[in-house]
């Protein structure tokens, strides 16, 4: 049976894992500079989550400061907050040759994740 039919669910590490939407709210702030905050983040985003989600990103510069807000809304094998979390810290982590810096400026988050229930074969419902 091909990956995509078994179950809805998603294959990793060899093992068929449910899907979870997720949703993930980044508040980045830093004094304005020439060097562009958006683009560093964007970059980051693609690294982490191509494949797993799609983001929006709204820059703008208020007071001096560099405010840039990402969302990041997706599917993937993640249960839990947690997963996600662990899941940025350990590529941001292990990813020294990027500008990884960027993540010194997150001021806030929030981060949510909806289990999904097999609903038959192509249907996915939220629980």
């Amino acid at each position: 049976m091909p990956d995509c039919l078994h179950k809805n669910g998603l294959k990793q590490e060899g093992k068929w894992t449910m899907p979870c939407e997720f949703a993930l709210d980044l508040c980045f702030i830093r004094e304005h500079t020439q060097s562009p905050l958006q683009t560093v983040i964007d970059q980051q985003l693609h690294g982490l989550f191509v494949g797993k989600g799609t983001w929006y990103i709204d820059h703008r510069e208020e007071e001096g400061l560099d405010i840039v807000v990402a969302e990041v809304k997706g599917l993937a094998t993640w249960e839990t907050e947690d997963d996600i979390l662990r899941y940025i810290e350990e590529s941001v982590e292990t990813d020294v040759a990027s500008e990884s810096d960027c993540w010194d400026y997150l001021l806030a988050y929030q981060v949510k994740v909806s289990p999904k229930l097999d609903a038959g074969c192509c249907r996915i419902k939220t629980r």
